[in-house]
């Protein structure tokens, strides 16, 4: 995808935004463009309303600590009508990638949709509801019993609420758990699709490492339904977030559903980055200009073998000595035994 998009849609669509400060510049035609903020958006843009599954490997654009950062995300999502089964193949990618991260992994799975309604059952206010969420997201019990004490929820309600941001279980029997909390039609129907997506991603074989977790709520403004976070144990926070956001492509005035996530690989390379033991796998060094024609011809052999996972470099003899940062490599090759040190070289 480009890099930039017109800045009219984050303009319309800031609701949608974790970040809503932007790098704004101007077109040659007075277009006003933004550098990409967001994945999401440029992919339901372009999405015709049709049933779409795709994988990206892209840089957003944001600030961070005090300064614009290009941040390399990695993600997928799934388009068009969402049901247990694309939720739970795309917690289950979600999964397989921590996997790739790190052996100490976990992903933790939350339903907005359900904390709603739950909260919808209890005739809260609106004003209220949000403040409740929002003590979910920090896990703050101490201000429940403050929302108590101040005569603005019941003690029923207070320790069902209370229970709720406790519960930190795995999924499956963090499911089971819930059943109690299925006071109406609406909530037991939501508790039947989990218990929809446990079964698919025991099939799955992710089921393990997914756990329930009310405090998990991402954006309310963005996300409906599942919402899910990665998190591995060599990073002091989450590094994967994702869920359901049928609201996005409803506003722009599309028939479809849509599940995913993202993965911020600037945040894994910082912590968990392993560092190159080599620059390069194959140093050619030549001396004279017939050992250059040789050279050359060597190097294109030894570049075919890139298939295998190999590099190569050719440096003159005395551009060598004189580096000051000599390149690290697995071998060199000298020339006149170039065919003793070719791997396969017949």
């Amino acid at each position: 995808m480009s890099k930039f998009e017109p800045y009219d849609l984050y303009a319309d669509y800031r609701d949608f935004l974790t970040n809503n400060q932007l790098i704004t510049f101007t077109d040659f035609d007075g277009t006003l463009l933004a550098l990409k903020p967001d994945i999401t958006l440029s992919i339901i843009k372009n999405n015709t309303a049709s049933e779409e599954k795709v994988y990206y490997n892209e840089s957003i654009y944001r600030s961070k600590e005090n300064h614009y950062r290009e941040i390399p995300q990695v993600g997928v999502e799934c388009v068009g009508h969402i049901d247990a089964y694309c939720e739970a193949e795309v917690v289950m990618l979600a999964a397989e990638s921590m996997a790739l991260i790190s052996d100490q992994y976990v992903i933790r799975v939350s339903d907005v949709s359900l904390l709603r309604a739950y909260l919808s059952a209890m005739n809260l206010s609106e004003r209220l509801t949000a403040e409740i969420l929002s003590l979910f997201a920090s896990r703050n019990s101490a201000e429940l019993e403050e929302l108590l004490s101040s005569g603005r929820i019941t003690i029923t309600a207070a320790a069902q609420l209370r229970d709720l941001m406790d519960l930190y279980l795995p999924f499956e029997e963090g499911v089971k758990a819930i059943r109690r909390f299925a006071t109406n039609d609406t909530l037991g129907g939501m508790i039947r699709h989990m218990e929809d997506v446990v079964n698919i991603l025991r099939e799955f074989g992710v089921l393990d490492k997914v756990f329930l977790d009310f405090s998990i709520v991402n954006s309310m403004d963005y996300y409906n339904g599942i919402v899910f976070q990665g998190a591995a144990a060599e990073i002091p926070f989450p590094v994967l977030y994702g869920g359901r956001y049928d609201p996005l492509p409803k506003k722009m005035g599309k028939d479809v559903e849509a599940v995913g996530f993202g993965v911020y690989l600037d945040e894994v390379d910082n912590y968990i980055g392993k560092p190159r033991r080599f620059d390069v796998d194959y140093l050619i060094v030549y001396d004279s200009k017939k050992e250059q024609n040789a050279g050359v011809r060597l190097a294109r052999v030894m570049r075919k073998m890139k298939q295998a996972g190999f590099s190569v470099r050719s440096v003159r003899s005395d551009q060598l000595d004189n580096m000051q940062q000599r390149p690290r490599s697995r071998k060199i090759v000298n020339i006149e035994a170039a065919e003793k040190e070719v791997p396969g070289n017949d």
